[in-house]
């Protein structure tokens, strides 16, 4: 018998019972200290087939849905372990990769998180729209309103570099270091919370990429299921959010400006639909509190 990683891996999943299934039949509790499984609020029969099928995983049921964040952190709690294997419920691992990002991570005293390479299932190509990338700017968010998203940087496939923004999908962390710079920030509802803890990791040592980890990646298993306007209220605010958090007071102002502009324009063109008004309703009232510098309001 090969004695068990010291990681607690922690899968948070929302509606998703037969995707969640997926993730947990290609993980092995024997090989970690615990498999641990947040039920996000589900009402699709997620619990009970958690239970039934995976009898040793430890299953955290938060009644109410709360933010990505929070329940990443309500897992995490649920652990002792020298690390925590953070993973979305769409992705589906191999011992050999896990193995891979602790031997890593460990080799490299400086580091203190580590990512693996996200692949398609079918191809087993990378999915070079999940690379990492470096922190956003307001360059950055005004390039995407013009259709001109970030290029994927360019990695070699062997070797393990330190990077700004790994894939969030897929986050090893030592548990130290993570209580140490404040776990996840729950004010993030979904997107931009790995980025902003990325950037706080940073602060405490290297984050790595390890091309040579592969990891299975559905990929936008739980954004596809969010309506049109929980998906302009979440990206939009966690961008805001993230604005306000780690950017100077002039990309402040032209992040908060453009965000109002576009909120503005958006809803000028939404009169028919009441949930887009009230979505780009939240976006303007977050933009001019960032341009005066004042806190986001809580979602």
């Amino acid at each position: 018998m090969m004695a068990a990683l010291p990681i607690d891996v922690v899968v948070v999943t929302w509606n998703s019972r037969e995707m969640v299934l997926r993730c947990l039949d290609r993980l092995d509790p024997s090989r970690v200290e615990k498999v641990i499984v947040v039920d996000n609020g589900s009402n699709d029969g997620t619990p009970d087939a958690v239970r039934e099928q995976h009898p040793d995983t430890e299953l955290v049921r938060l009644e109410q849905g709360r933010s990505l964040a929070a329940a990443y952190n309500r897992g995490a709690e649920r652990g002792s372990a020298d690390f925590v294997l953070f993973l979305n419920d769409d992705v589906l691992v191999t011992d050999e990769s896990v193995a891979t990002l602790v031997e890593t991570l460990q080799s490299h005293p400086d580091a203190v998180a580590a990512a693996g390479r996200l692949v398609d299932p079918s191809t087993g190509e990378t999915q070079r729209q999940y690379l990492p990338q470096r922190f956003p700017s307001s360059a950055t968010f005004a390039r995407a309103f013009l259709g001109r998203g970030v290029q994927p940087l360019a990695f070699d496939e062997e070797r393990t570099v330190v990077v700004d923004q790994p894939p969030g999908a897929c986050l090893l962390i030592w548990r130290a270091v993570f209580d140490a710079r404040g776990r996840w920030d729950e004010d993030f509802e979904f997107w931009f919370e790995d980025v902003d803890l990325a950037r706080r990791l940073r602060d405490q040592g290297h984050v790595l990429y390890v091309p040579s980890a592969p990891f299975e990646h559905v990929g936008g298993w739980s954004a596809q299921r969010l309506s049109p306007s929980e998906r302009v209220s979440r990206h939009y605010r966690g961008a805001l959010l993230y604005a306000s958090k780690h950017f100077g007071l002039g990309q402040r102002v032209a992040t908060g400006a453009l965000y109002g502009l576009v909120a503005i324009m958006r809803i000028a063109v939404s009169a028919r639909d009441r949930n887009a008004r009230s979505a780009y309703g939240e976006v303007l009232r977050d933009s001019l509190h960032l341009l005066a510098g004042r806190p986001l309001v809580r979602s």
